[in-house]
């Protein structure tokens, strides 16, 4: 979800006026101790790099505007030398600014071997699918939709 990072996060200031006035800032739900600053260059490029608490490789996308600091370590280090992405305290909300993370097979193995895990389940160790993960994640997307008050959520964020 292009956006999502910065919204898990404290606060969202736009200098430049790129997504509302400028110079106005925004509430973000405060899941993640990071702050974000919309920039007015957009970052894009290809990255690789390894999902810090698991140690899998991933790669995929940045695409952004803006910076986000905060406490704590990357989430994820590439092999350019540099880090993003956030993680609280409990490892259970994480955000970051690379798209197709989840076509990095070995991540998104760990990944669900983690959720599998804490709900007492074996690891899948199955041979695993190549397919397109897009249509998947648009199916999780439209059930997240149906299964929130967005109104709600649109409201405090102050949309």
């Amino acid at each position: 979800i292009c956006g999502g990072f910065q919204l898990l996060g404290r606060s969202i200031a736009d200098p430049h006026g790129l997504e509302g006035e400028a110079g106005s800032s925004m509430s973000g739900l405060g899941l993640l101790e990071t702050d974000t600053v919309l920039a007015a260059e957009k970052t894009l490029s290809r990255k690789e790099g390894i999902h810090c608490p698991s140690g899998e490789k991933v790669y995929g996308y940045e695409i952004h505007h803006g910076v986000s600091k905060g406490g704590g370590t990357h989430l994820l280090s590439f092999t350019d030398g540099t880090g993003c992405g956030m993680m609280d305290r409990s490892g259970r909300v994480w955000g970051c600014y690379l798209h197709g993370i989840f076509d990095s097979d070995g991540f998104r193995r760990s990944f669900i071997n983690s959720l599998r895990k804490n709900k007492g389940l074996q690891e899948f160790t199955g041979r695993g699918a190549s397919y397109d993960l897009e249509p998947a994640l648009d199916r999780l997307a439209d059930v997240i939709r149906q299964s929130l008050d967005m109104d709600e959520v649109y409201a405090l964020l102050g949309l």
